[in-house]
């Protein structure tokens, strides 16, 4: 009911109005049809008075009578014509008529009005909807992008896991298969050792440095020097270096320059004694 009251207020108030114009035309005819009664005059009674002192006893003043009205002969006010009548007629016809327009207005004005205020309802109505609607979207967004976030990060773990077991399976068959080759290395070298092919391939290579030596001065019985000896496939020496010894500068300077001149180095009667890094002890005959 407020809402009904709320949204009609205008055309109501344009209603009451029109009525009230309406009474106030009907009053002011009234009001012009008695506007002709004769006037009443009114008897004044009055005294003079002396302000001056005086000896003489004091006398009242003579009545003033006032003059008697005229007389007016009592006769009923005159019919209006038929002109004046459709004047007045006419008049209040208008005076209707622009009430009445004036109520169109204000209805018309008050319609136009009531369906702006539904209009913006409306707009505000499908504002809010589709705030609603973009939120609810947003949310969803948020929650599928959450989800691909954790599916990625699941798949990225279990992926880092799996390269991890396989890095260690792989470390793990590497490191098994250089035990398996270093104990195979070893059997075979125990086997070269055990069968004197090693000792006699140093032998070989000592001879061999030994033809390439040219004895210095300084050079003394029971000279022992270890030498580090690295050579290319084939025997070619790349390397020499010097550990224990008990020559002098010359001495070692000696061997070491014997050691590229024996270079190639001959090859062991078995080729699984081959090896790139040799370690050589340097004993020449007296």
């Amino acid at each position: 009911m407020p809402g009904f009251v709320r949204e009609h207020l205008r055309p109501l108030a344009g209603s009451a109005g029109l009525h009230l114009l309406l009474l106030a035309v009907f009053a002011g005819a009234a009001l012009h049809w008695t506007s002709s009664q004769p006037p009443v005059d009114l008897a004044i009674e009055g005294y003079v008075v002396d302000s001056a002192p005086s000896d003489r006893p004091a006398t009242k003043s003579r009545r003033i009578e006032p003059a008697p009205p005229p007389q007016v002969e009592n006769r009923p006010p005159p019919e209006p014509s038929t002109e004046d009548l459709e004047s007045r007629r006419a008049e209040e016809a208008a005076a209707v008529e622009r009430a009445a327009r004036q109520q169109r207005e204000a209805e018309r004005r008050a319609e136009r009005e009531a369906a702006e205020e539904r209009q913006r309802a409306a707009d505000a109505l499908e504002a809010k909807r589709m705030a609603a609607a973009e939120e609810a979207k947003r949310l969803m967004a948020e929650q599928e992008a959450r989800r691909k976030a954790a599916e990625e990060e699941a798949k990225r773990k279990a992926e880092a896991e799996e390269a991890k077991r396989k890095a260690d399976a792989k470390a793990q068959a590497e490191r098994e298969a250089a035990l398996q080759r270093k104990l195979a290395a070893e059997e075979e070298a125990g086997a070269l050792v055990s069968s004197g092919v090693m000792d006699e391939y140093r032998s070989v290579l000592s001879q061999a440095i030994e033809r390439n030596w040219i004895r210095p001065p300084s050079a003394r019985a029971g000279l022992k020097c270890t030498l580090f000896v690295t050579q290319a496939p084939g025997g070619t020496v790349m390397d020499v270096a010097l550990g224990d010894c008990n020559g002098d500068a010359a001495v070692r300077e000696s061997i070491k320059n014997a050691v590229f001149r024996a270079s190639p180095l001959p090859a062991p009667r078995d080729p699984r004694a081959f090896e790139r890094r040799l370690e050589i002890v340097f004993k020449p005959t007296e």
